[in-house]
């Protein structure tokens, strides 16, 4: 019996709660980068929070979200997969909220 696949695939996943943190940490930063460029009126800070908000993006579409959920077989076409990372790289602080509220209502209910 080959239990390579099912050893393989649970070391792929991430725990919600670790994840969330990971999200937060992404939007702290990003929050911080934003309030220290409104305070101090500096490029340096607008410059950082504007390109940290999509490598906050790229962070959490490469390591969590990769780890987070597994895209169903039937529904794993390139426009489906496509659009749903574009979705969570874009709007990354609100669309990584609402699916951390559906996996938790997944999980309790």
């Amino acid at each position: 019996m080959d239990t390579s696949n099912d050893i393989g695939s649970q070391q792929n996943t991430m725990r919600l709660r670790a994840a969330f943190l990971r999200w937060a940490a992404c939007l702290g930063g990003f929050v911080l980068a934003v309030v220290l460029a409104a305070s101090l009126h500096s490029n340096l800070f607008g410059n950082l929070a504007f390109f940290g908000y999509f490598a906050a993006g790229f962070y959490l579409n490469r390591c969590v979200l990769r780890k987070l959920i597994e895209w169903h077989p039937l529904y794993n076409t390139l426009h489906n997969v496509s659009s749903g990372k574009l979705k969570f790289f874009l709007f990354w602080p609100i669309s990584y909220f609402f699916l951390f509220i559906r996996l938790g209502i997944n999980k309790v209910l």
